[in-house]
């Protein structure tokens, strides 16, 4: 009985670190090999990724997610426009299955794998979306008072960003973690 009174809160706390997850802290291309050639397309900050092993300075990842029938834009669920992954070599992504969504929309779950740096991930996605928030309160409160995060859904924030991002003089990347802070936000 003891074994198990100390044994238990091991295997928990392994399960918890096993079920987490890892995330892009910025955006970063997904490599074919442990090194800096042509890249697969590039990886999104925020986006969730299954580490499956180190070789130097670089992470083999996996990302999986939901692609529209004729495009090279991943997203992270079947119907939300949260980007995830752009390919720019759709033939490296592997096809799971097909989903259709309620308005009839045919998205193809793919995976893809290759290699990061492995200084692009992190286990606190928290503290990832707290960089968009940062920017998201400094840059977007300088024309306007700040629209409530919770008055536009994870659909509708692309667009107004994409209107906007130009005026606010954000760069994609800046854009980019913005808009995954704001579809994130709960």
């Amino acid at each position: 009985m003891r074994l198990f009174h100390v044994l238990a809160p091991l295997c928990a706390a392994t399960m918890m670190f096993a079920a987490s997850g890892t995330f892009l802290n910025k955006n970063a291309p997904l490599y074919a090999e442990a090194s800096e050639g042509s890249a697969l397309g590039e990886l999104i900050i925020a986006s969730e990724v299954k580490e499956l092993s180190q070789k130097g300075s670089f992470s083999e990842v996996e990302f999986v997610g939901f692609v529209p029938e004729g495009s090279s834009v991943v997203y992270e669920k079947a119907g939300m426009l949260i980007i995830g992954f752009e390919a720019s070599n759709p033939g490296a992504l592997k096809v799971l299955g097909k989903k259709t969504d309620e308005y009839g929309s045919v998205w193809i779950n793919v995976s893809v794998k290759g290699f990061v740096k492995s200084d692009a991930l992190n286990s606190d996605k928290n503290k990832v979306l707290a960089d968009g928030k940062t920017l998201f309160q400094a840059k977007c409160s300088t024309c306007h008072a700040l629209h409530p995060e919770t008055e536009f859904d994870a659909n509708v924030w692309p667009s107004i960003l994409e209107a906007m991002g130009a005026q606010a003089g954000l760069s994609k990347p800046e854009k980019q973690s913005i808009e995954k802070y704001l579809q994130n936000y709960k």
